[in-house]
C-alpha cells in the first residue's frame, strides 16, 4: 500500500532518486543542530569547555579509525536498502538518546550512533545511486554535491527558524529524530534495482584481493587523492577566508555573510553548469584540469586585493572548485566499479590529512599571518594539476 502510495504509476526510478538525494541534503540541514545547540547541551548536560572538546574529538577518532573502515567495507554486501534505512533509524534513534538523558556517557554514545548511522545512510545511498548508473559516475557525483550544496544553503535557515522557535535541547533532538525516521520510511518504500554486477574481473575478486589491487593502482590512487584536495577549498577555506576579511580586510558582518553566500551560488551554478552541459562534452580529467585554472586565479586575487568587489569575483572564481570533488570521486568509482564501499574505504585512509589540514594552516597563519594561510590553501589546484599527470594511464 505505502508503495503505490509513494510511487502509483510514476517511474520508480524517479522517486528513489529523490529519496536517495534527499539523504544528503537532509544531513547537512541536521548535523548543524549539535553545533549550533552546544549552548543548549552544555547547559543539559552541565559541560565544561574539556568535555565539550572531548565529545567531538572522541567522535571524530570513533569516525576515522573504526566506523567509517567497517561500514564502508561491509557495505558492498547485501541489500542496499538494509543499509540505508538501517542508518537512517539509527540516526533517529541516536538524537531520542541525545534528548531523553543528562548523562555524559549517554550523550557520547548518542553522538558515535549518530556517526555510524550518517555513514551508513550516506554510504548507502551514495552506493545506490552509482548503482542506478554505474556508468555516468561523475554526473550521479554532481548531482550528490549539488544535493548537498542545496542543504547548505537550507540549513541555517532551518536552523534559525528552529531556534527562533525557543526549543530546548531535548525538543530540537525531536524533531531531528522525526525527520530522520519519516525519511526512512520515505526510503523504505521505494524498489532497489538489483546491485550492479560489472563485467570487469576486479567485481569478482575476494575483497582484500581486490583492495591489494587497488592500492597497487596508480591511477586509482592518484583519483583517490584527488578527491580529498577538494578539502582545502571547502569549509576549512570559508572559515579562514572568514578571518582574513575581518582581520585584514576589516569587512563587516554583512559583507562577510554575503561574500560567503556568493561562494556558495558560485559553487551551486558552476555545479549545474558541469552536470548539464560540460560532462557530456569534455572528458572528466580535461575538464578537472580547466576547472583548476580559475580557482588558481582566484585565490591569487583573493590574497592580492583589498577590494571588496574584487574579493567578490575572485570568490566567484573559487566556486569553480566546487567540480573537484564530483569528478575525482566518480573517476574513483568508475575505476572499480561495484565496488563503491571498497572505494569510499580506501578513500578515507586519507582521513588524518583532512583532520591535521585545520591545525597546520592554523600553524602556518600564527606564524606568519593570515593571509600566508590563505595562501597555503591556494597551493591546491597546483595539486590538482599535478596529480592529474597520473591519471594519463586511464586517458
Amino acid at each position: 500500500m505505502f508503495h503505490r502510495l509513494f510511487a502509483g504509476r510514476r517511474k520508480t526510478a524517479s522517486w528513489l532518486i529523490l529519496a536517495l538525494l534527499s539523504v544528503t541534503c537532509l544531513d547537512e540541514i541536521i548535523t548543524g543542530i549539535p553545533t549550533v545547540g552546544l549552548p543548549l547541551i552544555r547547559d543539559q548536560f552541565h559541560l565544561d569547555y574539556a568535555s565539550i572538546g572531548l565529545l567531538f574529538s572522541a567522535t571524530e577518532l570513533f569516525s576515522t579509525f573504526l566506523a567509517s573502515p567497517v561500514i564502508g567495507l561491509l557495505s558492498d554486501q547485501g541489500s542496499r536498502r538494509i543499509w540505508i534505512v538501517g542508518g537512517l533509524v539509527t540516526l533517529g534513534v541516536s538524537f531520542l538518546l541525545a534528548g531523553s538523558s543528562n548523562l555524559f556517557a549517554v550523550l557520547l554514545l548518542a553522538f558515535m550512533l549518530m556517526d555510524i548511522g550518517g555513514k551508513a545512510a550516506l554510504g548507502g545511498a551514495q552506493s545506490a545511486l552509482i548503482d542506478q548508473q554505474p556508468r555516468e559516475t561523475v554526473r550521479v557525483m554532481a548531482r550528490w554535491t549539488m544535493a548537498s550544496g542545496v542543504g547548505d544553503v537550507l540549513a541555517p535557515l532551518a536552523i534559525t527558524l528552529l531556534i527562533g522557535l525557543h526549543l530546548g535541547w531535548p525538543a530540537l533532538c525531536r524533531v531531528a529524530a522525526s525527520m530522520w525516521l519519516g525519511l526512512a520510511l520515505f526510503v523504505g518504500v521505494q524498489r532497489f534495482p538489483v546491485t550492479f554486477q560489472s563485467e570487469h574481473a576486479e567485481t569478482r575478486l575476494p575483497l582484500l584481493t581486490a583492495m591489494r589491487t587497488a592500492l597497487h593502482d596508480r591511477v586509482f590512487l592518484c583519483w583517490a587523492a584527488l578527491s580529498l584536495i577538494p578539502t582545502m577549498m571547502d569549509e576549512i577555506f570559508i572559515g579562514f577566508a572568514t578571518l582574513y576579511l575581518h582581520d585584514v580586510l576589516h569587512a563587516s558582518a554583512v559583507a562577510i555573510g554575503l561574500l560567503v553566500a556568493d561562494l556558495t551560488i558560485a559553487a551551486l551554478l558552476n555545479l549545474l553548469v558541469i552536470e548539464r552541459w560540460l560532462l557530456p562534452r569534455i572528458a572528466p580529467a580535461r575538464l578537472l584540469a580547466w576547472l583548476s585554472l580559475p580557482v588558481l586565479v582566484g585565490m591569487i586575487l583573493f590574497v592580492t586585493t583589498r577590494s571588496l568587489w574584487l574579493m567578490a569575483l575572485a570568490l566567484f572564481l573559487v566556486g569553480a572548485g566546487a567540480g573537484w570533488y564530483p569528478i575525482a570521486k566518480g573517476q574513483a568509482y568508475a575505476r572499480f566499479p561495484g565496488r563503491p564501499g571498497m572505494v569510499r574505504t580506501l578513500i578515507g585512509l586519507g582521513g588524518p590529512f583532512e583532520i591535521a589540514l585545520p591545525g597546520i594552516i592554523g600553524l602556518i597563519a600564527g606564524n606568519f599571518g593570515i593571509r600566508a594561510g590563505v595562501a597555503a590553501l591556494g597551493i591546491a589546484p597546483l595539486l590538482v594539476l599535478l596529480l592529474l599527470t597520473g591519471t594519463k594511464k586511464q586517458r
